[in-house]
């Protein structure tokens, strides 16, 4: 789009200063409209282009480059504007934008103007990306034992990424603080109202750059999952990995401690862990992984593959209890979920390992935006990658499992073809304006030692404490600290000054194996239905596209969208040895009553055991029923006995 005239930023400017601190979305509709705004592909947002100088040390230049917003209007009056900056770096805010709105409490759609963007590197006109090259990085196993092989890997990714990335001339200019410049331009192209900024993840490290650039912007600042920008590289994934060593540990010893998954371990959780890493060392293990056609495909479970899973499982409270629950398939001989879990966590497409199709992210960007901002790129690239490794292997003995997350990122930094920051920023301090620090106490990405010296620093600033939470914490359905930030944001009351508390349940409650409910009717039909709900390719489904997953030893499972529902297909699929299951199932969730909510299936049995079944569960009652035959005898809901 065209740049604003310094005649329509004047008039803006007068036109929202009549509004006050409440902003009205009639004075934002008309600004974006001048600025040529327009309904976003598929989505209920209004895009904006703005056109930025490309090279930011040299603002006089010609060379331009177009930054998108998407601009979410209140539906009722407006209490102010947002500016939402999502996580990574590398994760499109345009993608997600309708997402995450219809997952906020409704009150945020209602009483805010919300805008969020697609920084410079990032979105589908300038996205840095390289997909192939990250998979195959991410894909590949390495030790401290043998440092050349990780030292080719991590510049051979460096270069292949940039062989493949359509946009190798914008490697040297989308840095954090060009992205910060960039989001300014935006604001003073709507006539200069003052925003609130919240960031998540690698966001709370743009918007205290924001901030600490740009005081005179800010109503208020709220940062969730804390990053400080003061960390070098080694401080900062020093404090990643110890902390993530730590809640592995205390996710093991959760498993530990609860009888059903100290159960289907059959030993110490952790014991399970080294011994299966322990056997990946040595060399891939053969999997006969399941494929959508029923068909089984011979492929490698890997130390790579284990290190991902373990550290994505960590970032909330049903991923741990995922990964234990994959990790004790592991003990009776079933690798599979492991795999699935892996694959899922690499973003590969688990028919053909090839990278998923994902417009939210853009990993190229990730190494683009990290490296400049830290000191591992553009020195001697030699000489650095041996002093990441001498650091490496000075802290692997307190975090053996979990290395590799200290060191890889780094050594591909250090081939990055940019030069770094040119000095660190100056901590960030806080100012005028209300700053709310949150961060869990269990968050593996951004360890609360962030969040922690953030606060200590910042004044006007509050501290919210999630004790046991995941990776992000606002707006995902816990009421403390979602109301604290509403409290402030909408309804003007400031939170204290301190630290508060609040907690949730580190690991979600733990669904046993299914295998032992097998020889029994009704218990293989409980069976059937928690295998529907702890499959992690149905919970990642969108629900639009019909979704055809191979089941762990054969066969096949279709989830078709249907009317307030979903309609299942079974073709054969084998959860268990030598046992298909055949017929089909809609799950209901109307939520209003019209109609029982819940789950039915009518399934016929071959191999082990042999007979139809219906079963109905009443998700609004809860009650459970069964009918049809089971190794030739009829069967129906058993009785209860004292």
């Amino acid at each position: 789009m065209h740049l604003r005239t310094f005649w329509l930023a004047i008039a803006l400017s007068l036109t929202l200063s009549h509004a006050g601190n409440a902003v009205a979305s009639d004075a934002l509709r008309g600004a974006v409209s001048r600025l040529g705004g327009e309904p976003c592909p598929q989505s209920a947002l209004t895009c904006v282009d703005l056109s930025v100088p490309l090279d930011r040390t040299k603002p006089g230049t010609n060379a331009r480059i177009n930054v998108r917003f998407a601009i979410s209007f209140a539906t009722e009056e407006s209490k102010g504007i947002l500016f939402f900056a999502v996580g990574g770096p590398g994760g499109s805010g345009l993608a997600v934008a309708d997402s995450y709105l219809a997952t906020f409490d409704p009150r945020l759609a209602q009483e805010m103007d919300v805008v969020f963007f697609d920084q410079r590197g990032v979105g589908p006109e300038n996205g840095i990306d390289c997909p192939k090259a990250g998979l195959t990085f991410d894909m590949t196993s390495f030790s401290l034992a043998k440092p050349d092989a990780a030292v080719a890997a991590a510049k051979g990714f460096a270069a292949a990424c940039a062989r493949e990335t359509p946009h190798l001339d914008l490697l040297p200019h989308v840095a954090t603080d060009m992205a910060a410049q960039d989001l300014e331009d935006f604001r003073l192209a709507l006539g200069s109202p003052k925003v609130w900024f919240y960031g998540e993840s690698y966001g709370t490290q743009l918007g205290q750059a924001y901030a600490a650039r740009y005081p005179q912007a800010l109503k208020g600042l709220i940062l969730d999952g804390v990053i400080d920008p003061a960390l070098d590289a080694e401080a900062f994934y020093e404090q990643d990995v110890r902390t993530a060593e730590k809640l592995l540990q205390k996710t093991f010893d959760s498993c530990d401690t609860d009888a059903a998954c100290h159960a289907d371990m059959g030993a110490p959780a952790g014991q399970i862990y080294d011994d299966l890493a322990a056997k990946l060392a040595d060399a891939p293990l053969s999997v006969a992984f399941p494929l959508a056609n029923g068909s089984l495909e011979r492929r490698e479970m890997t130390t790579a593959i284990l290190e991902t899973v373990a550290f994505y499982a960590l970032y909330e409270t049903n991923s741990r209890m995922g990964f234990l629950r994959a990790l004790a398939a592991s003990t009776k001989g079933n690798l599979v979920p492991l795999l699935r879990l892996g694959y899922g966590d690499l973003d590969a497409d688990p028919q053909t390992i090839a990278p998923e199709d994902d417009p939210s992210w853009f990993g190229g960007a990730y190494f683009a935006i990290t490296c400049p901002d830290y000191d591992d790129a553009g020195r001697d690239p030699l000489k650095r990658t041996q002093q990441i490794l001498e650091q490496a292997r000075k802290l692997a003995p307190e975090t053996p499992r979990l290395i590799r997350d200290f060191y890889a990122e780094r050594l591909v930094c250090s081939f990055w073809p940019v030069q770094p920051r040119p000095e660190q920023p100056a901590p960030f301090t806080g100012g005028d304006y209300p700053t709310v620090v949150l961060n869990a106490d269990a968050d593996p990405a951004t360890p609360i030692s962030g969040a922690y010296a953030v606060f200590d620093r910042a004044k006007n600033a509050s501290l919210v404490v999630m004790q046991g939470g995941p990776h992000v914490i606002w707006g995902r359905g816990e009421n403390c600290p979602d109301r604290i930030v509403f409290n402030l944001m909408l309804d003007g009351r400031k939170p204290e000054k301190r630290e508060q508390v609040c907690k949730q349940d580190f690991l979600g409650p733990y669904v046993p194996l299914t295998a032992a409910k097998t020889g029994a009717a009704f218990g293989l039909a409980e069976a059937i239905r928690t295998e529907l709900a702890q499959s992690p390719e149905l919970g990642g489904w969108d629900g639009y596209d019909p979704l055809t997953v191979g089941c762990d030893f054969g066969g096949s499972l279709t989830a078709t969208a249907a009317r307030s529902g979903v309609e299942y297909t079974f073709d054969t699929c084998a959860w268990w040895p030598d046992l298909k299951i055949s017929g089909d199932g809609v799950s209901i969730d109307t939520g209003d009553g019209t109609r029982p909510d819940g789950l039915t299936l009518d399934v016929k049995l071959s191999g082990a055991h042999q007979g139809t079944l219906t079963y109905r569960h009443d998700t609004s009652t809860g009650a459970r029923s069964l009918s049809g035959d089971f190794d030739g005898k009829p069967v129906s809901t058993p009785r209860s006995l004292p």
